[in-house]
C-alpha cells in the first residue's frame, strides 16, 4: 500500500519525460494533435521545459519516498522482538532446543 505514490509519481515522471523529449526535439510542425495541435506561436520550448522540470521532480520525489520506505522496513525488521520474562511460551527453536538438552526419562526393565 505504502508503493502506490511511488509508482504513480515514477509514471507520472516518465510520461512527461517523454513528452518533454517529444516538445524538444520535434520541430513545431511535427507535434502531435494530442500534444497541442499544430500552432506555431513557439511556446513548444517553454512547455518541454516546464515538462521536464514536473519529470525531474516527480522522478526525484518518488526515488526520495522509496528510500525512505526501504529504509523504515529495515529498521522495523531489524530489531527482534523480545518475549517478557512473565510468558511461559517461548518461541520453537527455544522449545525444541530445550527439549533436546532435557535428559532422557529412565527405560522400565
Amino acid at each position: 500500500m505504502k508503493w502506490i505514490g511511488v509508482i504513480i509519481l515514477a509514471v507520472i515522471g516518465v510520461l512527461a519525460a517523454i513528452v518533454a523529449f517529444e516538445y524538444l526535439t520535434l520541430p513545431i510542425h511535427s507535434v502531435p494533435h494530442f500534444l497541442g495541435g499544430k500552432h506555431v506561436r513557439g511556446h513548444y520550448n517553454r512547455r518541454g521545459q516546464a515538462l521536464a522540470v514536473i519529470a525531474l521532480a516527480a522522478l526525484g520525489t518518488s526515488a526520495y519516498l522509496a528510500v525512505r520506505i526501504r529504509r523504515a522496513d529495515a529498521s522495523g525488521t531489524a530489531t527482534p522482538v523480545q518475549a517478557s520474562s512473565s510468558t511461559q511460551a517461548g518461541s520453537a527453536d527455544t522449545l525444541v532446543s530445550d527439549t533436546e538438552s532435557a535428559p532422557a526419562a529412565p527405560e522400565d526393565k
